[in-house]
């Protein structure tokens, strides 16, 4: 160990800072890339920037010690000025990618304040008075700033699709601004002059930089595919158009109840609905109107049932609700309250008023070998609300009475 961080520190400030901005550079061709694959996410082309404009920065600090014989020292001063601009334009687009990425509102008044902050004070301690103690004071508490917007970004309201990524990317960011505010005492310490100058404390702060930008970026890759993986598992089992559960995902959890049941006998019942009329629907309002009709279904029985109840479309018109941990009972009163729900709201601008008719069952003992019949006895009851009228609730008798 002890040799290794001999190696390390051997490594002068030229080498360091040419392999961070190499490494930088790398690291923003692979997120401009991401951004091409990933477009459809909000964030990811913000933050690819982000990447490109901190590599641009970096990639100043080798320039600078390349051409500090050759070029006037006014254009020194400039690419000084310029290399601390892009690095913290990136910075600050990493924060408005990783917001616009999860949702979140962003405070631009935090970060005008914090630009404007940054730029006026750069520009005189870099051409007014070369002051190098006031001009990293700055900088680092600028970015620190920046990177606490980040962070709370990300530990408020995460969501659930990308949480291991979202508190990886957010320690990341914590640990850099901890080691950030800890070169602000340091610095003064070891009288530190320029940050190229060949010191301990840069070549630490160099190697910190290439760690941190590393893992920084790699937390977010994550975060974006973690994203893709979920919207992936969104299309395979949800349906397109009312974005309720598809067959084959409640036939999943369908599954999931009859092995409970078999346990512990856990009861649970399923409602089978169908719209009446839709076809009437169709044809004097339109397919259109139609489609909207299925949406407003699917969310005016959302917000009617419990948080466990699960709603899919089962085909066409047809909606399946698994009701866990119900009995029949239970299950006929749910069942009434979204057909009286469903009457008495009409939809969309033409006021379209249209009822539904449903089936309900719960499960039994009976039905563990033969499924099938489980479903064809939940049909039937459906066809004999709609036989009997249409708009009413139609039970399928137990078959067994069990002991709770």
């Amino acid at each position: 160990m002890q040799i290794f961080l001999v190696t390390i520190m051997m490594i002068d400030v030229g080498t360091m800072s040419l392999m961070v901005s190499a490494a930088s550079i790398l690291q923003s061709i692979t997120l401009v890339f991401l951004f091409f694959l990933a477009s459809q996410n909000q964030g990811v082309g913000i933050y690819a920037l982000g990447t490109v404009l901190s590599a641009l920065g970096f990639l100043i600090f080798p320039l600078r010690l390349l051409l500090a014989n050759l070029l006037d020292p006014i254009l020194l001063l400039n690419l000084r000025f310029l290399g601390n601009l892009l690095m913290t334009s990136g910075q600050i687009m990493y924060t408005i990618g990783i917001a616009k990425f999860l949702n979140k509102k962003l405070n631009y008044l935090i970060l005008l304040a914090v630009s404007s902050t940054f730029l006026f004070t750069q520009i005189y301690y870099v051409y007014i008075k070369d002051d190098y103690l006031s001009r990293n004071l700055i900088t680092i508490l600028s970015i620190t700033i920046i990177h606490l917007l980040a962070f709370y970004y990300l530990i408020v309201n995460i969501d659930r699709s990308i949480l291991g990524s979202s508190i990886f990317t957010a320690l990341t960011f914590i640990i850099q601004i901890i080691f950030s505010l800890s070169r602000v005492v340091i610095v003064p310490m070891t009288n530190t002059k320029s940050f190229m100058q060949p010191n301990s404390i840069n070549i630490i702060t160099f190697w910190s930089i290439f760690l941190f930008d590393y893992l920084r970026n790699s937390g977010f890759m994550m975060m974006v595919n973690q994203r893709l993986h979920q919207d992936l598992r969104t299309l395979a089992t949800t349906d397109f158009l009312t974005k309720a559960l598809n067959r084959r995902a409640i036939e999943k959890y369908l599954h999931h109840e009859i092995g409970r049941f078999e346990r512990s006998k856990t009861p649970f019942s399923l409602i089978l609905i169908d719209v009446d009329k839709f076809k009437l629907i169709n044809d004097n309002y339109g397919h259109n109107c139609g489609d909207i009709v299925l949406q407003n279904l699917v969310n005016t029985l959302k917000q009617s049932l419990r948080s466990q109840d699960l709603v899919s479309r089962w085909g066409g018109e047809e909606f399946l609700i698994l009701l866990p941990n119900t009995h029949l009972e239970s299950a006929f009163l749910i069942a009434e309250r979204l057909r009286i729900t469903v009457a008495e709201n009409p939809v969309g601008e033409e006021k379209i008023y249209y009822t539904i008719s449903l089936g309900v069952a719960t499960f039994e003992k009976a039905y563990i070998n033969s499924l099938t019949s489980f479903f064809i006895a939940l049909d039937q009851a459906l066809y004999q609300a709609k036989a009997n009228g249409r708009n009413q609730v139609v039970v399928v008798p137990k078959l067994t009475k069990f002991i709770d």
